[in-house]
């Protein structure tokens, strides 16, 4: 054999080793099962919003199926580390929200938002002021004539989280006060509320929709650009001069940094079908959950608004981590 074609044959030989030894090429994604990675306990918003997703998407799929998976601890920390720290071949998700932008500047953490590739958004939740039911708190004025005299007893899911984010927003725009009670987990938060343990409560509409029918709890305001077809006779908190035009919980898919095109338009894509499926909008808009869609880029938008508006109040009220 010629020394030419004994240099074609021995490279061709390293090649094939090489392509061997590669993971499955992202053309061919998925070949298994996708984890989609909920950094919180069972039951809450984001764990019930990536249910009826996956429930939904594994019609679509036929040979793999999107299989749900609670990391919870730290307020998200744990979750969300172990998704930053993935393999980036797309087969680990992140249901990520607002705390994998805030999480890093509260606390001592091993990624930042930067480690992570957005997907797709699937609901932006407008934030809801809410009192129990036989408060005395008729109206958002009367709640608001009130927290200008004094603060309101108020449970939030955490100091730091979005939703305390979103009362500091609103003691510095509408010169009200609250007197931030932390509680962990929404139930805990919702029987603090329906006990009178505490005076109102901020939370995202899609946890709030079904106790707010039920009658447990009242609707004040919400944060959103108009008012929700859902409860039409709530003032938005721009028509209550609180001078927010909106706050929301965003929830959305992301990948380690790195991830391959490939896998992330096949994600993106797939929650660009379930979004566009009849029964899922109609079990989203039942829970409460607005159906929201964006693509990678779109999201990544949202994210990056969000990190501006958060970290401006982070800043101001001096929460950062020393």
């Amino acid at each position: 054999m010629r020394r030419r074609d004994l240099f074609k044959a021995v490279s061709a030989v390293a090649l094939g080793a090489a392509m061997l030894s590669l993971p499955a090429q992202a053309a061919d994604f998925p070949t298994k099962d996708i984890r989609i990675i909920v950094p919180f306990k069972p039951g809450g918003a984001v764990d019930t919003t990536s249910r009826i997703i996956a429930e939904h998407a594994n019609k679509i799929l036929s040979d793999v199926k999107l299989v749900v998976e609670n990391r919870a601890g730290g307020g998200g920390v744990v979750g969300q580390t172990y998704g930053a720290k993935a393999d980036p071949d797309g087969y680990t998700v992140l249901a990520m929200t607002s705390s994998v932008v805030t999480n890093p500047v509260l606390k001592t953490t091993e990624y930042t938002v930067a480690d992570f590739q957005p997907v797709a958004l699937y609901t932006l939740d407008p934030e809801v002021i809410v009192v129990p039911p036989n408060s005395p708190f008729k109206t958002i004025a009367d709640f608001v004539a009130e927290a200008k005299k004094r603060p309101i007893n108020t449970a939030v899911a955490g100091i730091a989280t979005s939703h305390h984010l979103s009362g500091l927003a609103l003691e510095e725009s509408a010169g009200i006060k609250f007197n931030y009670v932390p509680t962990k987990g929404f139930g805990a938060q919702l029987q603090a509320v329906m006990g009178g343990h505490v005076e109102a409560a901020l939370w995202p509409f899609g946890e709030t929709k079904k106790h707010a029918e039920a009658g447990s709890v009242k609707i004040l305001a919400v944060a959103a650009d108009e008012r929700l077809e859902a409860i039409p006779d709530i003032p938005t908190w721009q028509e209550a001069g609180l001078d927010i035009v909106r706050w929301a919980t965003f929830r959305g898919w992301a990948v380690p940094k790195g991830t391959p095109e490939e896998a992330v338009n096949f994600l993106a894509d797939l929650l660009g079908k379930v979004n566009q499926d009849k029964d899922y909008i109609a079990r989203m808009t039942d829970y409460g959950y607005p159906i929201a869609y964006r693509d990678a880029a779109g999201y990544g938008e949202v994210v990056n608004d969000y990190a501006k508006l958060s970290g401006m109040v982070i800043e101001k009220h001096g929460l950062n981590k020393k």
